[in-house]
């Protein structure tokens, strides 16, 4: 974008048809009479004599290059600074056993594995749903997946599209010893992760690290690991990161009953998920509990903590301006020269050939 920073000045420009006239008027010159003068101007006129009607012409140019130069015409080119004040987000899956049970309905009516409907949400979560879900671009965003251990499935990052393939691929244990669920190990391995992912940004201007926050989905109690729910949520406490918990378990399961004796039948076994532990953690670290029971429950869950944590984007704009009457400047494939530097070789050149090969005398 070129723009003139006094563009005022180029009234000036309505004075060049009085360099013209001060150059053309026979008045100002002296005068000096010869005999026969018409002899002289039926002769032939040489290339010269044809040429100095030129000369005003070079002057107006280099007039009207030196008054352009004066308005300063400026190149402005838009730099855009954007400092993201992300949230580094831990999220911690349940892929116990138990997880594998089909009794999540989706909004269609279909029945779906608890860990099925999480991978969707998750997704969205992270990804965006164009709906209510806008996703978590510009933020950190980690997976750590728990049964009898803690694993961390993928490292804060923001290179969501690796997230999310990972969150694809967790399965449910296929043997007995890698079954459990171990709530505390799992959050304290989150922990750890979200603490020591502020080094490697705290020296970076473009993104910083607003609040860190872990999102922890089990469909159970502890029953396994060294540490307890309690204990990691003081850690967390300690330093600052906020947890918020998922029971993700429905109220009920239809179970059908009977045997060789008895017409089988369908009942309801109602479940329990160990909320009183899930709610002190949310508490002792400034989150908060959330239960579904259901993929939609599910949703609007994950939609309530995307509200909760938000990132800020602060966008600066500035231009650097390029001077272009004395310096010069790329137009395409073309490269011209400064108006100023233009004007004054105009100007010499008038000033040299109107006194040499086009002088004229008088």
């Amino acid at each position: 974008m070129i723009v003139l920073r006094h563009p005022w000045l180029l009234l000036l420009l309505g004075l060049a048809p009085l360099v013209w006239w001060a150059y053309v008027d026979s008045r100002r010159r002296a005068v000096i009479r010869f005999a026969g003068a018409g002899r002289m101007i039926e002769g032939r006129r040489s290339w010269s004599i044809r040429a100095r009607s030129a000369l005003p012409l070079l002057r107006c140019l280099a007039f009207a290059l030196l008054v352009l130069s004066v308005a300063r015409p400026q190149k402005a080119d838009e730099q855009t600074r954007i400092q993201t004040e992300g949230v580094a987000i831990q999220l911690v899956v349940d892929r116990s056993g138990s997880m594998d049970q089909k009794d999540f309905v989706s909004a269609g009516g279909r029945k779906q594995s608890r860990l099925e409907a999480v991978k969707g949400v998750v997704q969205a979560f992270v990804a965006g749903d164009g709906e209510e879900l806008r996703g978590r671009q510009d933020d950190l965003v980690g997976l750590i997946a728990f049964a009898h251990y803690a694993d961390t499935e993928c490292p804060l990052t923001h290179d969501h599209e690796h997230l999310t393939r990972a969150l694809q691929e967790i399965e449910v244990p296929r043997t007995r010893d890698e079954d459990g669920t171990a709530i505390g190990d799992a959050l304290l391995l989150a922990v750890e992760r979200i603490r020591s992912i502020g080094r490697r940004f705290q020296d970076d201007d473009a993104f910083k690290i607003k609040s860190r926050a872990i999102i922890l989905l089990t469909d159970g109690e502890q029953n396994k690991g060294k540490y307890e729910p309690g204990e990691a949520a003081e850690v967390a406490a300690a330093l600052g990161v906020k947890v918020y918990t998922i029971g993700a378990v429905p109220d009920y399961q239809e179970q059908e009953i009977g045997g060789l004796f008895m017409r089988p039948q369908t009942v309801r076994v109602p479940l329990q998920v160990n909320e009183e532990d899930l709610k002190k953690v949310a508490e002792t670290t400034g989150g908060k509990y959330f239960r579904a029971r259901d993929a939609d429950s599910l949703a609007a869950v994950y939609a309530e903590i995307d509200r909760l944590e938000r990132s800020a984007i602060d966008e600066e704009r500035y231009y650097l301006y390029q001077e272009l009457a004395y310096e010069w400047a790329d137009l395409g494939p073309f490269r011209l020269p400064p108006p100023l530097l233009a004007g004054l070789v105009l100007l010499a050149v008038e000033v040299v050939l109107a006194n040499t090969r086009l002088r004229k005398i008088p």
